[in-house]
């Protein structure tokens, strides 16, 4: 069962995973979602980065076309998306850290462009673009401070993967996580 906050994130990511907006999430949109992750962040192709993120979307797509495309015609509609993502990945268990969390550790390295361990607020920001999030720069800083749980003026992968989890997982209307792609 949903509520009204996770209902409005699950719209929002179905959206973002919807890179040629044709109402379905295929291998196709998936593949393009990587590249235009790839092409913002100036990561060639051809990296150790980039296959690091590919593969770690192809193995994502792979478990969300098996977990969530109910009638198997290669295509998760939107209430395929929203049951199935609630089902599995509400409350943050098992589901959650087998596929979702592998796919952000991966996507979240090519986000860190110099290879410092740490994003900057510019990565962030290039990261946000990628992902079609049409945030001003002083919402973007001020997310960025809320999900900045150290307070160290850089964002850790494991802080990042927090507010994704509060993004797909959480009821909680206060949580950073829930703008993490702007408001809702």
């Amino acid at each position: 069962m949903t509520n009204d906050l996770l209902d409005r994130k699950l719209d929002r990511a179905f959206r973002h995973l919807d890179v040629n907006s044709d109402q379905v999430i295929d291998a196709s949109d998936i593949i393009a979602l990587g590249s235009r992750l790839l092409d913002a962040l100036d990561e060639p192709a051809d990296s150790p980065k980039a296959e690091r993120v590919m593969a770690g979307l192809a193995d994502f797509w792979q478990d969300l076309f098996t977990e969530l495309d109910m009638d198997r015609d290669g295509k998760v509609t939107p209430e395929e998306y929203k049951l199935g993502m609630t089902r599995l990945y509400q409350g943050g268990g098992a589901a959650y850290d087998r596929s979702l969390r592998p796919m952000m550790q991966a996507i979240l390295t090519v986000v860190d462009t110099n290879g410092d361990g740490h994003i900057s607020p510019e990565e962030f920001h290039k990261a946000q673009l990628a992902f079609g999030t049409k945030l001003e720069p002083a919402d973007t800083d001020a997310l960025f401070a809320r999900i900045d749980l150290n307070h160290d003026g850089y964002l850790s992968v494991d802080e990042l993967l927090v507010a994704v989890r509060e993004y797909y997982t959480g009821n909680d209307e206060d949580a950073p996580g829930n703008l993490l792609f702007g408001e809702l």
